[in-house]
């Protein structure tokens, strides 16, 4: 029934999408028949004039949605269905978004490559004639979307939905945005409420948006964003709604943009480095833009902060996944020999993935008192020497904001990524900072690269100045065309 083509609806042309691209495996469960219920009874009863109101969306799945499955793409919590829904959630609800289903992802938003228990979100431009296919068995040789949301902007890029939720730890937006040529948006921390969004990294974590342009990334943060009783970490000052395109086109102030030289990295390819040039001097050519070479002396550590300090917190988050209150329970219990630590280690071997319990392991060292001075306190001294670094680049030398790099070269196959041992990506240092500082940031795409796959560059903000950062991006976007991608019209 769900696959019938005779209507027009759009959540009904959303669920034949990501039924008929199961390949990129988008979702973890669906909310299928419920969303066409939805969609008919708002049909019936209009009850707002909001710009999502009737809209199929998508939500990671470390969001809870009441008596829905919230996996968190984990063994551990593969059963577990969420008792109420998160705030942001709630309010797209209360807007007349209608909800299709739950995104794949890292296991607990731990990764960059969206690969969890229950397998690795495809990147969609694998599926274009512009990338090859396996001699041996002739099957599309699909590679990584990016994560840890890339369900969400793999959805998003390959137009089965125009918008999606998703959380940004330590670039988990941008990054999968960037691999898959869509618009990725993470807000000043504080600005979106947790509550409801499974804890990751508290002092980190940060909702937000995937969508195809950036008057829908405003219409969805204004829907969400706004005081919350139940988030103490929110900030408490009423919320004043961004401006949408008509406004923003009639803004021509001239823009000061910094170039940081700590993000030319080594790693960073030469046609990736291009394209961060040639769009400099595009931007310099329309007389609208200057751009001044900045330094964030701290970068080199912020990689090696962000780690520590992610698995400190990581290690207290993850002491709740013991199998008893909720989650997976091991069934391999010696009821007259095994101790709680015996059952709790064998309940984790069982639920959680190598990468999980690797940062458990090493959040739990960096912890112990004779590390704790060394570890932990000295990386909070390096995550105060990136906010400033980033507070003297936009107080004291004046830049409206910055254009960098999201990641460095195009998207490796799922068959590289498994044989990879690397935990972390290298990658990072262009995306940790923001969240080291709570800054806003956005991925945008910008042009193909020359195996066909999308080159995104990002903008970082002064704290709280989302506003202003949109409007940039907005301006920035305007002076070229890139080549969306829509899967939907192959269908």
């Amino acid at each position: 029934m769900l696959s019938n083509k005779t209507t027009s609806s759009a959540v009904r042309s959303a669920i034949n999408a990501l039924q008929h691209y199961k390949v990129l495996n988008t979702l973890t469960n669906d909310c299928f028949d419920k969303a066409l219920e939805t969609e008919q009874q708002l049909s019936i009863e209009k009850k707002n004039n909001s710009p999502l109101y009737g809209r199929p969306i998508l939500i990671k799945d470390n969001f809870c949605l009441r008596d829905t499955l919230t996996t968190c793409a984990s063994k551990m919590l593969a059963n577990f269905r969420a008792p109420y829904t998160s705030t942001i959630v709630q309010r797209l609800i209360d807007h007349g978004c209608i909800i299709v289903g739950k995104t794949n992802m890292d296991e607990f938003a731990m990764g960059v490559a969206s690969w969890g228990a229950f397998g690795p979100v495809a990147n969609p431009w694998s599926l274009t004639k512009t990338t090859m296919t396996n001699v041996e068995n002739n099957k599309t040789v699909l590679h990584v979307a990016g994560g840890s949301s890339g369900g969400s902007a793999a959805a998003v890029a390959a137009n089965f939905v125009s918008i999606a939720l998703g959380s940004d730890t330590g670039g988990s937006i941008r990054n999968p945005a960037a691999r898959c040529g869509c618009y990725g948006f993470k807000p000043s921390y504080g600005l979106l409420s947790r509550l409801g969004m499974v804890a990751l990294v508290n002092s980190f974590d940060s909702p937000g948006f995937f969508a195809r342009n950036i008057d829908d990334l405003i219409f969805a943060t204004n829907a969400v964003a706004g005081p919350d009783d139940e988030d103490a970490t929110l900030l408490s000052k009423p919320f004043e709604n961004f401006k949408t395109s008509n406004e923003l086109s009639k803004e021509k102030k001239k823009i000061i943009i910094g170039l940081p030289d700590d993000y030319d990295v080594n790693t960073l390819s030469s046609e990736y480095r291009l394209c961060w040039q040639d769009l400099v001097h595009r931007l310099t050519e329309t007389g609208e833009y200057t751009f001044k070479r900045v330094q964030l002396p701290y970068t080199p550590y912020s990689n090696a902060a962000y780690t520590i300090l992610s698995s400190c917190e990581i290690a207290s988050n993850m002491a709740r996944y013991d199998g008893i209150k909720y989650g997976h329970h091991t069934k391999n219990i010696d009821k007259n020999k095994d101790t709680y630590e015996d059952i709790l280690k064998k309940t984790r071997d069982e639920s959680l993935g190598e990468r999980v319990r690797g940062r458990i392991l090493a959040g739990n060292y960096y912890l112990l008192e004779e590390n704790y001075d060394k570890y932990f306190v000295q990386s909070q001294r390096v995550r105060r020497g990136v906010m400033n670094d980033y507070k003297k680049v936009f107080e004291e030398d004046k830049i409206d904001c910055l254009l960098a790099p999201v990641v460095s070269n195009d998207p490796i196959t799922l068959a590289e990524y498994e044989q990879a041992d690397d935990i972390f990506s290298e990658d990072d240092i262009f995306t940790v900072g923001a969240n080291l500082a709570g800054l806003p940031a956005l991925s945008f795409p910008v042009r193909l690269s020359s195996k066909g796959f999308p080159i995104g560059l990002q903008l970082i903000g002064p704290f709280l100045k989302d506003q202003e950062l949109l409007s940039t991006a907005y301006r920035i976007c305007s002076t070229y065309q890139f080549p969306f991608l829509d899967l939907t019209k192959q269908i």
